[in-house]
Parts: structure tokens; sequence; C-alpha cells
């Protein structure tokens, strides 16, 4: 039976949909002050606030779309491990057979690999702490069955 976790983190106070929502709504808000403004229907200082407004709420939410990075997540299946660290551009890939062994902190898991190089995967995102225990635990089972694998295959030979 294939099991795998996956988590995405949200990282966000406000989502890119909601982002461009506002931006749409800012734009649209300040084409209608302006129609009503040509109609004389709202006087000239209205609208110059309402043009105010909607030019801070687009120049917002067009900095919060500029600036926001894609999103951390950890994957874990039955023969790798696939996460994203925090500002780092490029997905991290570990392969169970590769690695010697983890240690577990409450905020993170420090991989060591057989070439002794060191990755840490960070669990600050995750708040729940059902998911950290249960992403250690994935873990524990599975290198406990790659290296009793190994020890079998040393053992036969």
């Amino acid at each position: 039976m294939k099991q795998s976790i996956y988590i995405q983190f949200e990282q966000y106070l406000f989502s890119k949909k909601v982002m461009l929502a506002l931006l749409i709504a800012s734009l649209s808000t300040a084409l209608v002050a302006y129609v009503l403004n040509s109609t004389s229907a709202i006087t000239e200082l209205t609208a110059y606030y309402i043009y105010t407004l909607s030019s801070l709420l687009a120049v917002f939410s067009l900095y919060h779309l500029y600036s926001e990075k894609s999103i951390d997540y950890i994957y874990l299946t039955e023969d790798e491990i696939w996460f994203k660290e925090k500002d780092q551009n490029e997905t991290i890939c570990l392969k169970y057979a590769h690695l010697e062994y983890f240690e577990t902190r409450f905020s993170e898991i420090i991989f060591c690999t057989k070439e002794e190089e060191k990755m840490v995967m960070t669990l600050n995102s995750i708040r729940d702490e059902k998911k950290r225990w249960e992403i250690k635990e994935f873990l524990r089972n599975h290198i406990r069955q790659i290296r009793d694998q190994k020890m079998t295959l040393l053992a036969s030979a």
C-alpha cells in the first residue's frame, strides 16, 4: 500500500485571488468615480478622495502580488522526500536510500546524507502538533525499513 503525506503552507495573510479581486475592485471604483464626476453626480472633491483611496489599494495589491513568492510545501512518499525551504527557489529532493540518519527537533528535522551533507527541513509553518508527529513517525518508519532491508541484504551476502 502506497502512503504519502503532502502539506502545503499558505504564508500570506491575503491569497492571490483576494489581491486580484481587490485590484479589480479598486480600478472599477475609480472608473465609476470618473463617470459619476463627469456627469456631475458627485463633487470633484469626492471623486479625488475615491481616486486616492483606489490608487492606494491598487498599489498595495500590486506590491503584494509582485512580492509574493511561491508556496512552501512538504511531500513525503514511499521512497523520497520533497520539500521547498523558506526563501529558497529550489526544491530539495532526498531519497531514503541516500540518507544515513535524521535528527528531530521540535521545529525542524535535520537529515544527514551518506556524503555527510546536512539538510534542514523546518516545521515552523506546521502549527498542528499531530501533523508534526505524523511526519516524524512516517520518516522513522521509512528510514528504519530502508536500514532493515540493507541489513538483511548484508546478512544474506
